[in-house]
């Protein structure tokens, strides 16, 4: 089994002036959160709430900005 993508539509439920962006998603069945880059919080104007450490694919740990909310 391959990777597995998905198109799909974020928008910002707080500000509805700003427009939907599409975007292609890889898929985690056994993920809990989305994980955004940042230009895309910041092209939807989403407002970080705390920060929180991760660990990504390479086993690193990284301290990220939480945003939100996000609409999928």
């Amino acid at each position: 089994m391959g990777l597995i993508c998905a198109d799909i539509e974020l928008s910002n439920p707080k500000n509805g002036r700003l427009k939907p962006i599409l975007v292609k998603a890889l898929v985690d069945t056994g993920a809990m959160t989305i994980c955004i880059p940042q230009h895309i919080a910041v092209q939807l104007g989403l407002e970080e709430i705390e920060k929180r450490a991760v660990t990504t694919a390479d086993e690193k740990s990284h301290i990220v900005p939480y945003v939100g909310p996000i609409q999928v």
